[in-house]
């Protein structure tokens, strides 16, 4: 007797920094057999190559047994888009859902991609409302936050050795924020202006992570500049604003941590002054390498992209392994992990020297924290989860997309 023929997922690997989107990936691998999904990988190293991996999926797989193709970040959407009867995937009546990292503003032609065979998902709500209120694109979208991440590794609790250093990482490369304010010194006055009134409105609004969409608006009216439907110039600011908060975020941390015994694993620190610094800096590693190097540590310090709902996927992947996150507050956060605010920290009254102090002060009790939380985290949402939501989102974008059959004879869909 034969088995029931299996289908497939196509996932899309591409090149990011550190490779830490094909880390992803490999994770969505391992767990989609699982769901008795087969995985396959589609290479975007090269045409050839690509090409190859296309045609081995399509001998092996029919199009309506491949549920969909799926990348993160936007990779491979816009393959065939010359094509006047629509994309590759649209011609192979293959549905692409892509999982979108980073804020609409930067790789904006991703997020407005004019392809009804493309679906987003975002991981957080703050990407999503930003899609929502001013991408206004057509086309299907829908939240699936992140989940732990244990790599197929189980958490394991520390327990930290009298008269040990523990390890503390602080996983991050920096770039100089001021290098950034000399570029803005290119741009007409009144950009300039929108810019650093926009800094100094974000600053004045919050001490935490926090997005930027408010005080660029904020900033462009006090302008005379109306950005609603602008979407091409507000864009421009929001990239602007996210990615200064983000160096002058991550460089004030690089200044306290560089005082205190972490080991920092990262690019771009040569601008800060080292002497006497306590910490070990290292070169970054490669994603799969510093995953390793989470499973020893005690705790690791992240810092959130500039959101209020959700975390980065560092303290997913700290709290699979079974180490402390040591992360900036949001509300996310806050409301979630009220245990872990002793560990935590903002930009203006809670500083990371007194949460990694604290950490350092009694890493039993730290282990401690860690680890229970480590084991309520999984319970409530496990990157296992948070794929088997991806794949529903694909199974329904594939059948009101190709296979819709009306179960009201009163409905006539509409033209995608």
């Amino acid at each position: 007797m034969s088995s029931q023929p299996r289908n497939a997922l196509l996932v899309v690997f591409g090149q990011s920094q550190y490779d830490s989107i094909n880390a992803f990936n490999r994770e969505v691998m391992r767990i989609l057999p699982q769901l008795e999904i087969d995985p396959v990988a589609i290479s975007l190293a090269s045409a050839e190559r690509f090409n190859a991996d296309m045609g081995n999926a399509l001998r092996d797989y029919t199009p309506e047994r491949i549920i969909a193709a799926f990348s993160f970040s936007g990779f491979g959407v816009e393959i065939g888009d010359n094509a006047p009867e629509g994309n590759l995937w649209q011609r192979l009546g293959i549905p692409f859902l892509t999982w979108m990292l980073d804020h609409p503003a930067y790789h904006l032609r991703r997020h407005k991609h004019a392809s009804p065979a493309v679906m987003r998902l975002y991981p957080n709500r703050d990407f999503l409302d930003y899609h929502r209120d001013y991408v206004h694109t057509p086309f299907r979208t829908a939240y699936c936050p992140f989940g732990v991440l244990t790599y197929g590794h189980a958490p394991q609790p520390r327990q930290p050795k009298a008269g040990e250093q523990p390890l503390i990482l602080f996983p991050k490369s920096v770039n100089d924020p001021t290098a950034l304010e000399k570029s803005w010194l290119q741009l007409p006055r009144l950009m300039q202006r929108v810019l650093r009134e926009a800094v100094d409105h974000y600053w004045g609004a919050t001490p935490r992570s926090g997005t930027v969409t408010p005080s660029v608006m904020a900033a462009a009216d006090a302008a005379g500049i109306e950005l609603r439907d602008d979407l091409a110039l507000q864009s421009f600011f929001i990239a602007q604003l996210d990615d200064y908060m983000r160096r002058r975020k991550a460089d004030h941390l690089a200044r306290e941590l560089l005082r205190l015994p972490v080991t920092i694993y990262g690019d771009g620190l040569d601008y800060l002054d080292k002497t006497g610094a306590r910490a070990a800096v290292l070169p970054p590693l490669a994603f799969d390498d510093l995953s390793a190097v989470f499973r020893k540590a005690l705790a690791i310090v992240n810092m959130n992209q500039n959101i209020d709902d959700e975390m980065h996927d560092r303290p997913y992947a700290a709290l699979g392994c079974g180490a402390l996150p040591i992360t900036d507050i949001n509300p996310w956060w806050e409301s979630r992990y009220p245990a872990l605010m002793p560990y935590s920290y903002d930009f203006r009254e809670r500083s990371v020297t007194a949460a990694v102090e604290k950490t350092l002060a009694d890493p039993v009790a730290a282990a401690a924290v860690a680890w229970k939380m480590a084991q309520r985290a999984q319970t409530e949402r496990s990157f296992e989860q948070a794929v088997a939501e991806m794949v529903e989102f694909a199974a329904m974008h594939r059948y009101f997309s190709l296979n819709f059959a009306t179960p009201l004879t009163a409905y006539t869909k509409p033209k995608e």
